[in-house]
């Protein structure tokens, strides 16, 4: 773990949100490591989040010792969930039931440091979950799942609406891909289209409306949406309430090595698809 200082200096603080607290260190102290003014979290649980001097478009955490990549495009929420999710998946059991996140000075919007703090049990998915999602990265499934959560609640324009994310390997869905109308996210760069990035939410949930599904690569760059999964479905059990969305995740989550997040739009339920089978309700 990070073994932090003692605060030395003047620090001004001022709470944002739940869980966040934006604060200045101060010019006395801003050569020294950033540290925590979060009382009731142990030293040993606090994570240091810095830029990585040799990437400008990745931030590092520093963990017993290992120095992890973590992505730049979240805000700083999002960074420090993905920061927890490697922790999560680093530590397993041992990891201690209260974390800490500090992303250093000068990393996003000019603030010179945050905090973070987490509830690890709100974070971890069950055992069994973790299993199947072994060789996706969690923060793109969790930060899919928040969307989807948002979608789900917010809906658009004064009614609910559905869609359906597919998480894979771009080679493997676009032989099943077909666009039903102009792909709204060719040509732009990826760091620009990746779904981690919080300047996208309101434009993902726009294209939301569209028919068709959104393909994600396993990093999080968004490769299209409207697009229709052309998928034999003749194999597909079929339960009561199974719309064509439900058929097309069950689908191409058995003829791909992939992951499906779907939001109903009749029943408002969250599913995560795998190998065919719902192994998530939300």
């Amino acid at each position: 773990m990070l073994p932090l200082p003692a605060l030395k200096g003047e620090t001004n603080l001022r709470r944002q949100a739940e869980g966040e607290i934006i604060f200045d260190l101060g010019p006395k102290v801003k050569e020294d490591a950033i540290q925590t003014v979060l009382s009731d979290v142990s030293g040993d649980n606090v994570f240091l989040i810095d830029p990585d001097p040799e990437r400008e478009d990745l931030l590092r955490i520093h963990i017993g010792g290992t120095t992890l990549p973590v992505s730049r495009y979240a805000n700083v929420g999002f960074v420090a969930r993905e920061a927890a999710l490697r922790v999560l998946e680093i530590l397993g059991d041992s990891t201690p039931e209260t974390l800490a996140f500090v992303i250093g000075e000068g990393v996003l919007d000019g603030i010179s440091g945050v905090i973070v703090k987490f509830n690890t049990n709100d974070l971890k998915i069950s055992e069994e979950v973790m299993k199947e999602l072994q060789g996706f990265d969690l923060s793109v499934i969790e930060r899919i799942l928040t969307l989807a959560e948002e979608i789900r609640d917010e809906g658009r324009e004064g009614r609910k609406i559905g869609t359906l994310f597919v998480v894979g390997d771009p080679g493997e869905l676009q032989q099943y891909a077909k666009q039903l109308i102009l792909n709204p996210f060719k040509g732009y760069a990826p760091e620009e289209r990746n779904i981690l990035s919080a300047e996208l939410s309101e434009t993902v949930k726009e294209f939301a409306q569209l028919d068709g599904a959104f393909l994600i690569s396993r990093d999080g760059t968004i490769l299209s949406a409207g697009t229709y999964l052309d998928v034999d479905t003749s194999d597909v059990r079929r339960y009561p309430g199974w719309g064509t969305r439900h058929l097309a995740a069950a689908a191409i989550t058995t003829k791909t090595d992939s992951v499906a997040v779907l939001v109903s739009e009749s029943g408002g339920r969250i599913k995560v698809f795998r190998r065919g089978k719902i192994i998530m309700r939300r």
